[in-house]
């Protein structure tokens, strides 16, 4: 509409009120590209998953930024404790700086994801090749200490461009974004985030926290962990149970049920759990546990 109305414009006899009108014409089809690369939800260059099914009260749990060796062993251990498989999203250098880390989250059950290479925002202006390139190298660092690449990505901000789409398709990575995120660069007190993710949070939800804000030193270790432990709390007490996020986006069937790391449910709420997840869970420790074993 923005591109026929300027080609209407130019066709008119030239005036100051013609330029004036291409020059808003031509501002408003910026904001509109900026917006669509900025907002995940609009699906404007390409689609991402940011909601499971909502026939149940289950949540997915995922991280980004990571990895970093004062942040994942406590998020780790947290996770172990609570008895949840989680996402993390690991920036390909950070992953090529601590490998044994990628390997042991892995190991612990842990779903790996592509979140680029740097996590640099050159690659939204670049060409195509470079585009491939920066998610490519991630994808290659990560096969490496795994043994098989990732099959989801999460760009950095969930900025979205032209031909990013192709560039996932030809990696076999599904993009993901999320429903609800924590902010915690703006609202930066535990408690505050945790009641706003617990107060957005629906059935199906796709959850985003950081493990810290790559490259930036406003997130810090303990402030992560307390965060994320206040969420959990705040979630188990409205009712929601945590699968991984590959569980979650499978389950169109709903003979493919939660992972059996999540613990009982509170009464009144929906149980779910079957022995099928055991074996995938037990195969996936199995791929991995050996390169854990020589990264560490």
């Amino acid at each position: 509409m923005l591109v026929a109305l300027g080609l209407i414009l130019t066709l008119m006899e030239p005036d100051w009120r013609q330029a004036h009108a291409l020059i808003s014409l031509t501002g408003c089809y910026v904001v509109l590209l900026a917006v669509g690369s900025l907002t995940p939800r609009l699906d404007f260059y390409l689609r991402a998953a940011r909601r499971g099914p909502t026939d149940r009260p289950w949540v997915a749990l995922t991280f980004d930024d990571g990895p970093h060796p004062a942040t994942t062993p406590l998020l780790l251990e947290l996770l172990r404790r609570e008895r949840i498989s989680a996402a993390f999203f690991f920036v390909g250098e950070a992953a090529r700086r601590y490998p044994g880390l990628v390997a042991r989250a892995a190991a612990d059950g842990h779903l790996i994801g592509n979140h680029s290479d740097r996590h640099g925002y050159g690659w939204t202006v670049s060409s195509t090749e470079r585009l491939f390139v920066e998610f490519a190298a991630a994808n290659r660092t990560l096969a490496d200490i795994l043994g098989q690449p990732p099959r989801f990505a999460r760009t950095p901000a969930g900025i979205s461009r032209p031909h990013l789409a192709d560039v996932l398709r030809r990696l076999q990575l599904c993009n993901v974004a999320w429903d609800v995120r924590g902010l915690e660069g703006f609202y930066r007190d535990p408690e505050r985030i945790a009641a706003r993710v617990a107060r957005r949070a629906r059935n199906g939800s796709i959850l985003l926290l950081h493990e810290l804000y790559y490259g930036m030193p406003c997130c810090k270790p303990r402030q992560a962990l307390t965060t994320a432990q206040l969420t959990i709390n705040r979630l188990r007490a409205c009712g929601f149970h945590f699968v991984r996020l590959d569980r979650l986006l499978e389950q169109a069937d709903p003979a493919v049920l939660s992972s059996e790391r999540n613990p009982p449910l509170e009464s009144g709420v929906l149980r779910v759990e079957t022995g099928v997840d055991k074996v995938m869970s037990d195969r996936g420790a199995a791929t991995v546990a050996p390169r854990a074993r020589r990264a560490a």
